[in-house]
């Protein structure tokens, strides 16, 4: 009769649905000598629980307090070195930095020459872009070739 009842609280047990007295009997049952063979790989968890219990931390937590104040002072750094930046970026460079007149006709001629480059590399993107085309066509003309030859050759076979 005791074993049909471990068995039932051990099915309530496992849907989560004992109540704490039931898990009392359960661990007490387990912690006996004579288990059910079939029962015998539940000794363990509730040997866990009754070993866990005895347990206890020896080292006393500290209660130190944290200060508050310490942290809105890292955030209004923050929020100024943010502000800061935006500042920064919405200000364009040219309204801080005077450039000489040779500096000024070097930096002109480095545009120019940027300029040049970037016209010549879109000439040749364009010249790419025509031998690209041209090497598609001759893939269709290959292709072409490829199916003129078995047709011939499907031709000559049925005759």
């Amino acid at each position: 009769m005791e074993l049909n009842n471990i068995e039932r609280l051990l099915e309530k047990y496992e849907e989560g649905q004992t109540t704490l007295k039931e898990e009392a009997q359960l661990k007490h049952y387990f912690s006996t000598e004579t288990v059910a063979p079939h029962l015998e790989v539940y000794r363990t968890i509730f040997a866990y629980y009754s070993t866990n219990a005895q347990l206890s931390y020896q080292r006393p937590l500290e209660t130190t307090r944290r200060n508050p104040n310490k942290y809105r002072w890292i955030a209004s750094a923050a929020v100024v070195t943010i502000m800061f930046s935006a500042f920064m970026t919405l200000i364009s460079k040219d309204e801080f930095i005077q450039l000489s007149d040779e500096e000024q006709f070097a930096y002109n001629e480095t545009l120019k020459a940027f300029d040049l480059i970037s016209n010549q590399m879109h000439k040749g993107r364009t010249s790419f872009n025509a031998l690209n085309m041209i090497s598609t066509s001759f893939e269709k003309g290959q292709q072409n070739v490829v199916f003129l030859e078995e047709f011939n050759n499907f031709n000559q076979q049925t005759v």
